[in-house]
């Protein structure tokens, strides 16, 4: 077969209708076809075929040089250079080749389809024709979204491979990795090349329309990133994360091709990522140097290097990472047994031991701190651990031993709560007038330091002591002003950590005055800005007010799941693991759940037993905060063990302070029920009111009403009970106290009505209709002048018959007329 035959067979094909000769790609062209295309092209004028051949760009090899060199000296030939498509022209296809955008489509959904189409592919036809196809076989014809799927991810990944030059697909991920900050400097340097190669990769990828501002399209950049033959990915993103870094980029960028490799490697060292965490705590960025650190860890050679990077990564988490914490502590107790802190990170291990209620790996490291810092002057950490181990102890501390040097290591800022200086101050200022019995002084010096808090800098601890004094001095919501002022300071200078910790004050505060509403939702605010498994051992107290406020507002349900939380095992050695045990008791007390109540106010006593011989400077105020003994007798009382309960509550009376609080009117309460004397059980509740109603507690003044109310209908005087009772329900109401409400309400309805009938008062027999009349209206609180208006009677009469019913009952005033017959003469007026 000859060039001529084949032509002419062209020539009689073309004779019938135009033709049409197409070569794909003419790139790769063997030798033969060549000569057949040049002996075709020279003999096309005058004929009706027609020769198009497409040439890729940017092959690094081809072997058409020649043959296009030919064909373009021909006169009739002309050379079309094919662009990517714009958004005209996609739309002008899509509306033109595929019918179904116009049938199904508005004109608006095409440009919006356009727009798309032109963002994922740059024009690229290929990719455009990949999308398309993928859209017209979905199984929803007339979807708008378009699906990027493995086909289109394949796509790019092959039309790279195709380019054929060198180091292309190398350079393009390389391109990938870099994302948003790819400039052709660092290009050639994280290539290791020079700008001409990176300025090819580059164009080559700009001509496949894959970049878009200098940067990788994300889909594009994301087919590179997935690509299964990446196996450089590891490397590329460390030397990208030096390059970033020697560049100032934003510490985060560089952060982030650390964290996406996993590891720390060349060119990489400890020393250098440690000052980038150290370039990271400076600014406030503590996540980000907990990453670093994290990836530290796993890198470092050698138990030094370990237990330096452990330690950053403990001051650097203490605070919001309970867990891990947990796991550093006994990993860091081991290094300092060994030797290798120094005396200011065993004082920081003291302070983060401390916080998560570790009290005795506390005790355990101070005589190995006092060895590494034997004399004076300390650093200032040093001298940090030594009072917070003393107040956590409760053990009175020697300032004037407490020297410290002009400047430390230790005054570096590590994170959240640095200023260990101002803190000494605020600590001194709190810690003496406690140890000396100065109550009054003791809320001064606190309520200064509250004051003087600055939640940008001070240190939590600062807040933590200034709470734990005022609370155990019964005095916490004298500083409700200091708290609320906190709060809208960190409107201005939010920090979710500051937050919290005066959300949960600000809820111990409005228990204390028996707004349950408010405490409960200050209480979820908290745990929207800490959530429950970054709080450690502190838990247990929050979660402990939280249990109250539950069952105080009659939702036991919701009570019983936050028991079922976990609670660290670390709060039970402290005042929290207290307050917790306290609160689960009186859950199982409201709930019916006797027994279990008892066990665990035992399980209190216990544990305030426990905590009297560890930190007696606060034991002796524990039972201010935690009045497990009033939950004791309020169980003996309904397992009907009056003596058990009056013995407890004596013993409770005992070890008052001589300062009211809220625990002295509650106490009097329970006692009044173990009294014989219905004249010194009415005594005891009314001692109780007047108590809790100077200190406030608005929650426990209405159980206290409520017994009063009950008190007053026993001893027949229903005037004074029904007013008492009606006192009591609108302060529950006001408390939002749904358990309270519900039995104020059952009171009302059930006990309200006269229990004694009217035959156990035959005197009342011997009045007129006329007298009682008069009595009743008498009893009920009217003047002489009132009675004689509403029974149309003269002032006199009513006097008269006033002293005949003194004779006929045997009193002699309208007071024992109200004690000994209001029962009798409201039972009458009701029944007619």
């Amino acid at each position: 077969m000859t060039y001529e035959w084949v032509y002419a067979r062209l020539l009689k094909i073309a004779a019938k209708r135009p033709l049409l000769i197409v070569v794909d790609d003419i790139n790769y062209v063997d030798g033969p076809s060549q000569l057949f295309l040049r002996f075709v092209a020279r003999r096309l004028k005058g004929t009706r075929i027609r020769l198009a051949m497409a040439e890729r760009t940017g092959c690094a090899l081809s072997f058409c040089d020649d043959l296009r060199t030919d064909i373009m000296r021909l006169p009739y030939t002309s050379l079309v250079r094919l662009r990517l498509l714009g958004r005209k022209q996609i739309a002008r296809s899509l509306t033109e080749h595929v019918p179904q955008f116009r049938a199904s489509l508005p004109g608006s959904a095409v440009n919006r389809m356009t727009d798309d189409i032109h963002d994922l592919t740059g024009g690229n036809l290929l990719l455009v024709d990949v999308l398309m196809r993928a859209w017209l076989t979905s199984a929803d014809p007339k979807r708008k979204e378009l699906t990027v799927d493995t086909a289109f991810h394949d796509c790019v990944r092959g039309m790279i491979s195709d380019t054929d030059m060198p180091g292309m697909l190398r350079g393009a991920h390389a391109v990938a990795v870099l994302g948003d900050f790819a400039s052709l400097p660092r290009l050639a340097r994280l290539l290791g090349t020079d700008i001409t190669r990176a300025s090819r990769v580059f164009g080559a990828l700009n001509d496949l329309g894959m970049l878009a501002g200098g940067c990788l399209r994300p889909e594009m950049r994301r087919a590179l990133l997935q690509d299964e033959s990446f196996t450089a990915r590891g490397e590329l993103h460390l030397r990208a994360a030096h390059v970033l870094f020697e560049d100032s980029a934003p510490l985060t960028q560089v952060v982030e091709h650390l964290t996406a490799v996993g590891r720390i490697g060349a060119p990489w060292d400890l020393p250098l990522v440690l000052g980038l965490v150290r370039q990271a705590l400076k600014s406030g960025s503590t996540d980000v140097a907990g990453g670093l650190l994290k990836l530290a860890k796993t890198s470092a050679v050698g138990p030094d290097e370990r237990s330096a990077v452990e330690m950053l990564l403990l001051r650097t988490t203490w605070l919001t990472d309970p867990g891990l914490v947990a796991s550093l502590l006994p990993t860091l107790g081991r290094a300092a047994r060994r030797g290798v802190l120094n005396a200011t990170d065993l004082a920081f291990l003291v302070r983060a031991a401390l916080w998560h209620g570790l009290t005795e790996l506390a005790a355990e490291l101070m005589p190995l701190m006092r060895e590494k810092s034997p004399q004076p002057p300390h650093p200032a950490e040093v001298g940090l651990a030594e009072v917070l181990y003393s107040l956590w102890s409760g053990m009175p501390m020697n300032w004037a031993t407490l020297e410290l040097s002009a400047s430390s290591e230790a005054d570096e800022p590590y994170g959240p709560g640095a200023d260990i200086h101002s803190l000494l101050i605020g600590l001194r200022k709190i810690h003496d007038p406690m140890n000396e019995g100065g109550r009054a002084q003791a809320i001064f010096w606190a309520e200064q330091v509250l004051q003087g808090i600055r939640v940008q800098s001070s240190a939590v601890e600062t807040l933590l002591f200034a709470d734990i004094v005022l609370e155990s001095m019964g005095s916490l919501p004298a500083a409700r002003p200091w708290f609320t002022h906190l709060s809208e300071a960190l409107e201005a200078h939010p920090c979710p950590l500051w937050e919290a910790l005066v959300s949960v004050v600000q809820a111990k505060i409005s228990w204390e005055l028996g707004d349950l509403g408010s405490a409960y939702r200050l209480i979820q605010k908290a745990l929207a800005r800490k959530p429950w498994h970054e709080w450690g051992a502190p838990i247990a107290g929050i979660a402990a007010l939280l249990v109250q406020t539950l069952t105080e507002m009659g939702r036991p349900q919701e009570a019983a799941e936050v028991l079922d939380r976990p609670i660290p095992s670390a709060a039970y050695q402290g005042c929290d693991g207290l307050k917790y045990v306290h609160a689960r008791g009186r859950y199982h007390l409201a709930t019916g759940r006797l027994h279990a109540a008892l066990a665990d106010f035992e399980l209190c006593r216990d544990m305030s037993a426990s905590l009297w011989i560890e930190t007696p400077m606060f034991a002796n105020k524990v039972h201010l905060t935690v009045p497990w003994r009033c939950g004791m007798a309020e169980a003996y009382l309904a397992l009907g063990d009056v003596a058990g309960a009056r013995e407890v509550l004596q013993q409770q009376l005992k070890g008052l302070p001589k300062e009211e609080a809220s625990v002295h009117g509650t106490t009097l309460r329970l006692l009044a029920k173990t009294a014989k004397d219905e004249a010194q059980r009415l005594s005891l509740l009314k001692t109780s009111a007047d108590t809790l109603e100077r200190y406030g507690s608005r929650l426990q003044l209405a159980y206290t009403l409520t017994e009063l109310a009950a008190a007053y209908r026993e001893t027949s005087r229903l005037n004074l009970a029904r007013t008492t009772s009606k006192r009591a329900q609108r302060m529950a109401e006001q408390c939002e106290a749904g358990r309270l409400l519900d039995l104020v309400t059952a009171d009302a309805h059930g006990a309200g009505r006269d229990k004694h009938p009217v035959d156990h008062h035959p005197e009342l027999a011997e009045l007129s209709s006329a007298e009682r009349r008069v009595a009743v209206l008498a009893i009920s609180g009217h003047t002489n002048r009132e009675i004689s208006g509403k029974l149309f009677i003269t002032a006199s009469t009513v006097e008269q018959h006033l002293t005949r019913i003194y004779r006929k009952l045997h009193v002699r005033h309208r007071e024992d007329l109200l004690d000994r017959f209001s029962t009798g003469f409201m039972a009458l007026e009701q029944s007619g």
